[in-house]
This record gives C-alpha cells, sequence and structure tokens, in this order.
C-alpha cells in the first residue's frame, strides 16, 4: 500500500489542516479529520486509565507537572524560606545551648530534622549562603552526642 499526501485545489480558501489530504489504500482523509479522530480517541483513553484502579492517573500527572511549571518561581521562594527558618532555629537553639538551658531530647530530635533540612537546601542550592550556621550546627551536634551519652536530656 501506498500513503500519499495530496493537496487539495481549494487550499487558498482552506487552512493548511483542512487541505493536507491523506491517502493510504481505500481511505482518504484531511489533517484535521485525523486529529479531530485522534484527539477524540486519546481523550476517551486517557479518561478510562483516569478512571480505571490502576495507579497510572494521566490527567493527575498532567495537571501536577502544568502546576509544577507554573508555579516554580513561588515553589522556590517557599523552600528558601524554609531553609531561612530552619536555619534561624538552628542559631537560636544554640545560643539556648550556649546560656545553659536544658533541652528534652524531642526537642533535640526537632532541631536535627531542621538540621538536615537546611543542610539539604544548602548543597542543592550553592549560591545560598549557608557560612551563618555552620558553627551552631557543629556544636549542637556535640551537645547532643554529649547528652545522649550521659543521658542527661531535660
Amino acid at each position: 500500500m501506498e500513503v500519499k499526501l495530496c493537496v487539495a485545489k481549494e487550499a487558498r480558501r482552506k487552512s493548511n489542516i483542512e487541505v493536507l489530504e491523506i491517502k493510504y489504500g481505500g481511505i482518504e482523509m484531511t489533517l484535521k479529520e485525523i486529529l479531530e479522530a485522534g484527539g477524540g480517541i486519546l481523550f476517551v483513553v486517557l479518561t478510562l486509565v483516569q478512571v480505571a484502579p490502576i495507579k497510572v492517573n494521566p490527567w493527575t500527572a498532567l495537571g501536577r507537572s502544568i502546576g509544577r511549571v507554573l508555579n516554580k518561581e513561588v515553589m522556590d521562594k517557599i523552600e528558601e524560606g524554609n531553609a531561612k527558618n530552619a536555619r534561624y532555629r538552628i542559631i537560636r537553639f544554640n545560643d539556648e545551648v550556649k546560656h545553659d538551658v536544658k533541652h528534652t531530647e524531642e526537642h533535640f530530635d526537632q532541631i536535627i530534622e531542621d538540621i538536615d533540612t537546611y543542610e539539604n537546601y544548602c548543597s542543592d542550592h550553592p549560591h545560598f549562603p549557608n557560612g551563618k550556621a555552620v558553627h551552631s550546627i557543629a556544636n549542637i551536634r556535640k551537645i547532643y552526642d554529649k547528652c545522649s551519652d550521659e543521658h542527661s536530656f531535660l
């Protein structure tokens, strides 16, 4: 069988999508007809996959992808704000430790989580100024190890 692309004689009056004809065997369709039929089929298939009880949700995935692209700048600002807040809590916690304020093990666990959040952000964003909390982090870890060894948490 042979595939032929033909341009109709009335090309000046119609758009390119309506003019391009594809002939395959005994079937003749314009590009517009093919896209309309294919678009409808694609819509039905994606909808059925979305409704089917499986973990592939194409509409959800497409929506999330579009949302991430549209909200990237906002999400980056939120992530940076979270890192700055974690850094603030780290430095403040270190100040409390330096002034002999006792903390529970849960408080230390929370600040260790903040340290992880902060360090992960800093490693993913080398432009972010991270020298502000380096000594505080080292001191908190040292005090945590000491309290853990001596069982001296509040």
